[in-house]
């Protein structure tokens, strides 16, 4: 295995490590945890590495492997036994900031697929360009060359078991009392995703009347790709929602860091709305200072006048997990963030420990669940204010080539450059949004006093770093017509170039 064609080197992306499982044999895989080992000793200087796997099949053998490895380097190994979320993952290493942190998982993927989410201390991400000596860049680095770890003695492998500290710390920031939810008649659809148990616990110790649906966790995932997103995967959820009288349902993906809101009869709350509905709850613990939080170039222009109305400055940023809590960890100012991917992000204290900029997803649930409990009217008025616009959600095309693709994406901007839209493709700050968002009928620059022009319109597009060959559109106007015209059109541009059929999830 000499040559890098047999390294399976795409499976080092933007954000993270992903790739089917049947790419990444033992030997591999084996191959991967000596560079991860190496990098933590040699690049972050750390002892301990926590380590943990989600609900998907592959996990246990694969943090077996890191375990023996990890060991083998001198590391000590504090592993989360059984299937873990991703914010269950994040707040142990709240707990050990000394620690750098593995997941092993691969999110909505599909069942055959796995991957790695990393961390340096305090929560740091690691991914590509971000992290010590370029983070995911030098793990790779160290994975061509293999060379062998140096150490003069084995380390520990050693437990952790905090679920009822996570769940308690997470009801405390959500403000949610032991029977605070009592009366909220709710249903949550886990699709047999990690999420099931904490969300149960957690819900059932609030008092809630929890509906939980395709709770158990099966790495098989029955209903497909545990993608919130793909109508086909929630429908079983969606028809439960529907027939039963709840205030709410959510929905979660496969490792339970994203989060999708809908009402009780089925009506859905995009993210960037549902974030504007909890953030006065959010600002009063932030009482004390000035603040700002990111939304990524997707979310509705309307909900940003709504979270602005909470009382801070609302900055957009690119997509992008790693990049977005590492902007909140550049600029303190900012202390939350929201993706219309139904990612939530924070800057959290734990204890006099802090602050670290990461998800708690148990944290949101509750959060939402408390602030449509106690205001659902405040969630009424969030609706009928999304209903003046209209969404065609993001879908992508694939693209033989990424020559192709590139060629797609500017055909596509020029079109509706001369359709009289504006495009920007860095933040007011200079960031690289790594992505472009056209604008027609309103400013980049939005506040409590903005006012949309009637027919505008925001589309915004961008390279997958999570897929090969796939780019994404998502377009949000001022009425159905507009909108769908503008995926039409869009559709056409793009096949011109080998776009594929449209692909949602």
């Amino acid at each position: 295995m000499g040559s890098t064609q047999d390294l399976n080197l795409s499976m080092f992306r933007a954000y993270d490590i992903r790739t089917p499982s049947s790419a990444l044999t033992p030997e591999l895989a084996v191959r991967l945890s000596r560079a991860e080992a190496r990098y933590f000793r040699e690049v972050l200087g750390v002892e301990r590495v926590i380590l943990a796997h989600d609900a998907r099949s592959s996990g246990p053998a694969y943090l077996t492997i890191a375990a023996d490895v990890y060991q083998q380097a001198g590391l000590q190994v504090l592993t989360m036994p059984g299937v873990t979320s991703t914010s269950h993952f994040y707040f142990t290493a709240m707990q050990h900031p000394d620690a750098a942190a593995v997941m092993c998982g691969a999110s909505h993927n599909p069942a055959g697929d796995t991957g790695r989410k990393t961390l340096g201390p305090n929560v740091q991400p690691i991914a590509e360009h971000i992290g010590p000596m370029g983070g995911l860049d030098q793990i790779k680095a160290f994975y061509i060359e293999n060379a062998a770890n140096q150490t003069v003695a084995s380390g520990t492998i050693l437990p952790i078991t905090n679920l009822d500290e996570y769940i308690t710390y997470s009801m405390v920031l959500a403000g949610v009392t032991c029977g605070g939810l009592k009366g909220a008649r709710i249903m949550h659809d886990y699709l047999f995703g990690a999420g099931g148990r904490e969300m149960m616990v957690a819900f059932a110790r609030a008092g809630a009347d929890l509906t939980p649906v395709h709770f158990a966790a099966d790495g098989r995932f029955p209903l497909g790709d545990p993608n919130p997103v793909k109508e086909s995967v929630i429908a079983e959820g969606m028809a439960r929602l529907k027939s039963g009288d709840f205030l709410m349902g959510a929905f979660f993906d496969g490792d339970a860091d994203r989060v999708d809101f809908y009402a009780g009869d089925g009506r859905y709350l995009s993210s960037s709305f549902v974030y504007a509905g909890v953030l006065p709850q959010i600002r009063a613990r932030f009482a004390d200072r000035q603040m700002g939080v990111f939304a990524d170039l997707k979310s509705n222009p309307l909900a940003l006048i709504e979270m602005a109305k909470a009382g801070v400055n609302v900055g957009i940023m690119r997509n992008g997990h790693s990049q977005i809590k590492n902007a909140l960890i550049e600029d303190p100012n900012y202390i939350g963030a929201v993706e219309e991917s139904a990612h939530f992000y924070e800057s959290f204290t734990l204890g006099d420990t802090g602050p670290f900029s990461t998800e708690n997803t148990l944290y949101i649930a509750l959060l939402a669940a408390r602030a449509w409990h106690e205001n659902p009217a405040r969630f009424e008025e969030l609706f009928a204010i999304q209903a003046r616009t209209s969404r065609e959600r993001e879908w992508g095309h694939y693209f033989p080539t990424d020559l192709e693709r590139q060629k797609a994406l500017d055909a596509v901007q020029s079109h509706f450059e001369r359709e009289g839209a504006v495009a920007c493709s860095r933040t007011a700050g200079g960031m690289d949004l790594e992505a472009t968002m056209m604008r027609r009928g309103l400013p980049f620059e939005i506040d409590t006093d903005t006012r949309l022009d009637t027919g505008w319109m925001q589309i915004c597009q961008r390279i997958s770093q999570s897929e090969n060959g796939l780019a994404r559109w998502e377009v949000v106007a001022d009425s159905p017509e507009i909108a769908s015209a503008a995926k039409d059109q869009i559709i056409r541009v793009v096949k011109e170039f080998g776009g594929s059929e449209p692909y949602q999830g």
